[in-house]
């Protein structure tokens, strides 16, 4: 008998905040940035966003630059301080209003999975301190010891969202067509038209003018 999932977006729908945002104030109100990255690295990654907001960019550039600055970034230096992170700032902004959806769908038998653009230094703290065993994300790509610089293709947003969803539905036997899935933006349109039950959570203008017109559920969850 196939299964149904309960998909959730990370960033303002699992999570009241962008957690890259986060991050970086982290490692600036801890005086750890420059641990890490350079003065320009900023301006790479700031430059990036500004770009793909203004279109001139799309989103795999964008993160492909962005990962491009931890190049050489060892491992076993930089999990530590992501762990250290997410025990001091993001556990605060796991919306309450998200884990009890989190545990309806449990409750009805529905496995539950993150996807999202962000990287696996945002998701994973995030699935393990929820006890989410499934994850999809922009995977920053790594050799044994470091960060490559480079990302996996194609990256965990629009249209790859439903890439990477339809493998590993079809790998664990769930029916994505009858699955929930939760985000705020836009962008997931792909994936919210593949299931049957899309929400839109904290959503942007763009998504809530649509939800409304289309009657898909609207949930604040801030």
């Amino acid at each position: 008998m196939t299964q149904i999932a309960a998909i959730f977006d990370l960033d303002e729908t699992l999570l009241d905040a962008s957690s890259g945002q986060l991050f970086f104030q982290y490692l600036r109100h801890s005086g750890q940035f420059f641990r890490f990255f350079r003065l320009r690295d900023s301006w790479t990654v700031v430059s990036a966003v500004l770009l793909y907001r203004l279109g001139l960019l799309d989103a795999t550039e964008t993160m492909q630059r962005g990962a491009s600055v931890a190049a050489g970034l060892r491992l076993d230096d930089f999990w530590p301080v992501v762990h250290q992170w997410f025990d001091e700032v993001v556990v605060r902004h796991i919306a309450p209003a998200a884990q009890e959806r989190l545990a309806w769908h449990r409750n009805q038998g529905h496995i539950p999975i993150i996807c999202s653009g962000s990287s696996q230094f945002s998701v994973v703290p995030v699935a393990r301190h929820l006890q989410i065993e499934h994850f999809i994300c922009t995977e920053w790509l790594c050799n044994e010891t470091c960060m490559t610089g480079a990302i996996r293709q194609p990256i965990a947003y629009g249209a790859g969202k439903v890439h990477w969803m339809q493998q590993w539905a079809a790998a664990h036997n769930v029916n994505l067509a009858a699955s929930y899935f939760y985000t705020d933006h836009i962008s997931d349109l792909p994936l919210l038209e593949a299931v049957a039950h899309p929400n839109a959570v904290n959503p942007d203008r763009h998504l809530a003018q649509l939800a409304a017109g289309r009657g898909w559920p609207i949930l604040q969850w801030r």
